[in-house]
């Protein structure tokens, strides 16, 4: 897997007009998918390797990398986006 510009990504895809609960059903469906594939792992499948990104790593890697990415945008999210609601 190479890694690539995601600002250049963003930019240029049509997020803006696709409605909101669209996106949120994308997320949800993209994030089940994910932990249904993780727990359906065997034990051996964990350790096996991989290149991402030019780096080796392996499946356990790939799991904690995953989780700590979607908590980075969720934080983006909430910083960006949500933030206004929960201020007085």
């Amino acid at each position: 897997m190479e890694g690539f510009e995601q600002d250049d990504y963003v930019r240029n895809g049509p997020f803006s007009q696709r409605p909101l609960c669209d996106l949120i059903e994308d997320y949800i469906a993209v994030r089940r998918a994910t932990l249904t594939l993780f727990r359906n792992l065997d034990e051996a499948a964990w350790s096996r390797r991989g290149t991402a990104n030019k780096n080796e790593v392996t499946v356990r890697a790939l799991a904690y990398i995953i989780a700590g990415h979607e908590l980075h945008h969720r934080r983006i999210l909430e910083e960006k986006y949500f933030q206004s609601s929960t201020q007085g």
